[in-house]
């Protein structure tokens, strides 16, 4: 349940940046957009490692992707 609020709001703050799928996946380190999509969609779990770069890659506060 909370992943899938994590990756909803990644999508929507990303959407609203004007930021890509593409853009994004690349600046994590993700070969492709599916992983980031897969979070997004709430099939996977964003590492917790990487939370801090997402939020930074985003422009926004670390609690912002989670509320």
């Amino acid at each position: 349940m909370m992943q899938n609020k994590l990756g909803i709001n990644i999508k929507e703050i990303r959407n609203s940046k004007g930021l890509t799928q593409l853009y994004v996946s690349k600046k994590l380190g993700y070969k492709s957009t599916s992983m980031l999509s897969e979070i997004e969609s709430g099939k996977k779990g964003l590492d917790a490692e990487k939370v801090p770069l997402l939020a930074e890659i985003l422009g926004v506060s670390i609690n912002e992707l989670f509320n």
